[in-house]
């Protein structure tokens, strides 16, 4: 027989830890699969729908196209979302520069118009009787379309 070791100590019994506090009633843990996160929106995307929506009528949605046009390259490359907020930016800020080519082009005629109009008010003669008959007007707008 063997002599017992005198350095020997006894294993000690585990500490025993209580069990983990029950949740609330009606409150359950998640089970199953976990939710995974949604991919991160894309803010140029965001922007360019902004800019769009924003300057419809004024040299502003030019931003909203370039910015849609970036951000659709960035939302292929890094899988974000916002490829519907990228569109719509590049729809409004085409919209935007029609309205704009539109109303420039509106000024230009209406600006000829009224150079046109006192161009040949100007070339009146000075003896053209002055009456208080309405019908100099028609003579007028006889001139300007002739």
């Amino acid at each position: 027989m063997s002599t017992p070791d005198p350095n020997y100590q006894e294993p000690q019994p585990q500490q025993q830890y209580p069990p983990p506090p029950q949740p609330p009633y009606g409150v359950y843990p998640p089970y199953g699969y976990q939710y995974t996160p949604p991919r991160p929106t894309n803010g140029l995307a965001i922007a360019a729908m902004i800019m769009g929506i924003v300057g419809v009528c004024n040299p502003i949605s030019i931003l909203g196209l370039i910015f849609g046009m970036v951000s659709k390259r960035q939302i292929a490359e890094r899988g974000e979302q916002g490829e519907g907020f990228a569109t719509a930016g590049i729809v409004l800020g085409w919209i935007g520069v029609a309205s704009v080519v539109f109303w420039a082009i509106y000024f230009i005629f209406i600006i000829g118009i009224f150079t046109t109009a006192v161009n040949e008010i100007d070339d009146w003669p000075t003896d053209f009787p002055t009456t208080d008959d309405p019908t100099w007007a028609i003579e007028l707008i006889g001139a300007l379309l002739a």
